[in-house]
């Protein structure tokens, strides 16, 4: 299996390779016993939320990591896909300005320029 950086940078690059925006991720390995990376972002619209939602699950599968969290049906414009040492967190704008994860899990903790234009190989 990957190390968790590189599955955190995979994520990063297939969010972003989904016009998915505002991409942040938090490293809370010394704060939290949760999860290692937290990582959240905007979609547009529901539908494009659901897609990249299911393009992460099977990015994931494919590198052996199993969705922790069950899937359910679920509404509101909210994806968190739990992956153990990663989670992901995929909002509407609304939603994520409404709960503001981003200071919750303290904008300070951001390394979200380790991980800018990964899918630009950069």
């Amino acid at each position: 299996m990957k190390d968790i950086k590189t599955l955190a940078t995979d994520i990063v690059r297939e969010l972003e390779d989904n016009k998915i925006i505002d991409v942040e991720v938090y490293d809370l390995t010394d704060r939290s016993s949760v999860a290692d990376f937290h990582i959240v972002s905007t979609a547009d619209n529901m539908l494009q939320l659901e897609s990249v939602r299911n393009y992460v699950i099977d990015l994931m599968d494919k590198s052996e990591v199993a969705l922790k969290n069950p899937l359910e049906k679920w509404e509101g414009g909210w994806a968190l896909l739990d992956f153990g040492d990663i989670i992901v967190h995929i909002l509407l704008s609304e939603r994520r300005s409404f709960y503001n994860l981003d200071n919750l899990l303290d904008y300070k903790n951001s390394i979200s320029n380790e991980f800018k234009n990964v899918s630009n190989g950069s």
